[in-house]
């Protein structure tokens, strides 16, 4: 059984000074096949020095330099891609084909997006008699999740570069395979210092956050993660900017193509078997239609069945589990497909039923909590201001969608969602537009240029005339 060792510091791999350990099992067999071990203190603080050292000089590189290593980043992580989609796979569960398209394949999108938008970035400003530059906010600290490894530190390492900042980065311990790549890649393609890796949990993200050297916080994670971060960076009043989770509506009009509509709606509700921050994992229909709409919703997730990867753990698929069951108990829900257990012929690791449901109650547990796997709930609505409500119904904030054919309808509607990023009929993603939520969705951007912002601030220089 492999152990996963190492840390990246100053542009070396290597040994973590920590000795805490933790046996990882498979998601595909449920068997125990990997060890990681956890960075301690000694480990966060020679990082975080080095970030703290390369950052005079990083600071004052030109776009192009900047541009050069960004591009260099992408490119090597293009040239690796079926090594991390198959180190994705067999960590998180992600189907092959997805892990290389969409694990390995998004991150990409994202750092050359950065690459494009670096000029603008770094572009002064005039304002009367003042010219407003953007400056790197310092070294910044980045705690990311499992359920998109690779992207979820792209996103910020790329940013960081782009700014001008240097930066430790603590992955998540569930996904060391993938950490140990990312490690290898960074190490070959960016200057010594300005991205450090120490792999670790919940106490090693506790120690960077906590360090003195650290100027910034930017984590994606749960929304109890978030409230922990967000109350260790207050402590010294550290800029902390969070992307966390989301309970996301679909609305469909009723002028819209019920077959296109839907079959988008629980594509994207079940990808990474529903393990996605912007999973539209609620479905809303007008009242005539709830029948109609669940019983396809129900038929569509059933031929996922086996399409479907496991979610990434025993006690993710625990908690995956608890929804299903509770809901199942509940008088104002409706079980239309799936339900507790593992599908037939996937009783081994943690496969989960793609399961549907549909409610009366906009406050049941299971249109109001985060489940974070292949769960789907249909909802009826009576009219446009209902649907807006229902869709805003809850202590999230970060995704939505509106399917419709009249144009004018569909726009008053998206101007009243509370979402970060709304899709109109099926748009696709766009990694270089702003991503983030309301409330408790989170705090900051991330992508593209608004992402880059949220690494630097800006400075005011006065001259008389």
């Amino acid at each position: 059984m492999n152990t996963h060792e190492t840390a990246l510091v100053s542009g070396k791999i290597t040994a973590l000074n920590g000795t805490r350990e933790q046996t990882l099992s498979s998601p595909l067999t449920g068997q125990a096949d990997r060890k990681t071990r956890h960075g301690d203190d000694a480990d966060v603080d020679a990082a975080v020095k080095s970030a703290r050292a390369a950052f005079d000089s990083w600071s004052q590189t030109d776009a192009d330099t900047r541009r050069k290593v960004i591009e260099a980043l992408a490119a090597k992580i293009e040239e690796r891609a079926d090594d991390l989609a198959a180190a994705i796979h067999a960590e998180v569960g992600t189907p092959e084909k997805i892990s290389k398209a969409v694990q390995a394949g998004l991150p990409v999108h994202v750092l050359r997006g950065f690459a494009t938008d670096l000029d603008a970035a770094l572009a002064p400003e005039t304002i009367a008699h003042s010219t407003v530059s953007y400056r790197p906010i310092g070294v910044v600290a980045a705690i990311t999740p499992w359920n998109y490894p690779l992207h979820q530190a792209m996103a910020k390492i790329g940013a960081a570069l782009a700014a001008g900042c240097t930066m430790v980065v603590k992955p998540s311990e569930l996904t060391p395979r993938t950490n140990a790549l990312m490690m290898e890649i960074l190490a070959e393609t960016t200057p010594a210092g300005t991205v450090n890796v120490v792999p670790g949990d919940a106490i090693t993200g506790a120690a960077l956050v906590d360090h003195p050297g650290v100027d910034a916080v930017s984590f994606t994670g749960s929304v109890g993660g978030g409230r922990a971060v967000a109350q260790a960076a207050a402590k010294t009043l550290k800029p902390c900017f969070l992307e966390l989770g989301g309970k996301s509506a679909g609305i469909m009009l009723d002028d819209a193509d019920p077959e296109v509509a839907l079959k988008v709606m629980v594509n994207g509700g079940l990808l990474n078997s529903g393990q996605t921050c912007t999973a539209l994992t609620r479905i809303l229909v007008p009242h005539a239609m709830v029948d109609d709409a669940a019983a396809q919703v129900g038929a569509l997730a059933d031929k996922m069945t086996s399409r479907l990867g496991p979610v990434i753990s025993k006690d993710q698929y625990d908690r995956v589990q608890g929804f299903i069951t509770r809901a199942e108990k509940d008088d104002s829900v409706t079980l239309i497909a799936g339900g507790a257990g593992h599908p037939e012929g996937q009783e081994q690791g943690y496969f989960v039923r793609p399961t549907v449901f549909v409610s009366k109650d906009a406050n049941a547990e299971i249109v109001q909590g985060e489940v974070f796997g292949p769960v789907l709930v249909v909802m009826g609505y009576g009219d446009d201001d209902e649907a807006v409500a229902l869709a805003n119904g809850t202590d999230y904030g970060l995704a939505a969608a509106v399917w419709g054919n009249d144009a004018a309808r569909v726009d008053a509607i998206t101007a009243r969602l509370r979402a970060g990023q709304i899709d109109v009929n099926g748009a696709p993603f766009n990694p270089r537009a702003p991503f983030g939520g309301f409330n408790q969705s989170g705090s900051g951007r991330e992508m593209g240029l608004h992402g880059i912002r949220e690494f630097q601030r800006p400075v005011s220089i006065q001259k008389k005339g």
